[in-house]
């Protein structure tokens, strides 16, 4: 699976292993950067075709990444890079 070029981006380097990090983000370590006002958080080539979380702190973003994991997870594109990486690696 493709991931996005970060060259540029603000990226916020995060602790994976923390116990507050849900599980979705330990297991694919998505990119996570600052994008305005917003934290992004993101898995795979870009925002349209990966899965994109945004909120206003890191915590928001992660939470909204898990949730669209969970949805990706559930209900994965065949022929999909991203659904086939997550799909992999949720244990």
């Amino acid at each position: 699976m493709e991931q996005m070029n970060t060259k540029g981006l603000d990226v916020v380097h995060i602790d994976y292993e923390a116990t507050d990090t849900p599980e979705s983000v330990q297991q694919t370590h998505p990119v996570v950067y600052v994008s305005g006002d917003s934290f992004c958080c993101l898995l795979g080539p870009d925002p349209n075709t990966g899965i994109y979380g945004c909120g206003k702190t890191v915590q928001q973003a992660l939470m909204e990444f898990d949730r669209l994991f969970q949805e990706r997870l559930a209900n994965p594109v065949k022929g999909d890079p991203v659904s086939e990486f997550i799909q992999k690696r949720h244990i």
